[in-house]
């Protein structure tokens, strides 16, 4: 039994293709998807995928998801302790 080997096909190659559909997903709800809803939508297309591909791909087209960055307080509204502090000299 020979091997069979694939030839690549002349025209779309496979990442212009998987490029092509990532742009659109991405594009469709305002360019907020990033790559793990991405890689979810394309397997529930049916495209056998990994998310390191979808990645790459998503680089490649200069795509990236919205990024929510939560807001750290760094300062609290308690009176400084009574004693010594960075604002009281020492007696």
């Amino acid at each position: 039994m020979t091997p069979t080997v694939t030839l690549p096909r002349k025209g779309v190659t496979p990442d212009a293709r998987l490029a092509a559909l990532i742009r659109t997903i991405h594009l469709a709800p305002d360019g907020t998807y990033g790559v793990p809803k991405i890689n979810a939508e394309l397997r529930d297309d049916g495209e056998r995928i990994n998310h390191k591909r979808v990645a790459r791909l998503m680089r490649a087209a200069g795509l990236a998801g919205l990024r929510l960055r939560r807001n750290h307080c760094t300062t609290t509204a308690f009176p400084p302790p009574r004693g010594r502090g960075p604002h009281r000299p020492r007696p």
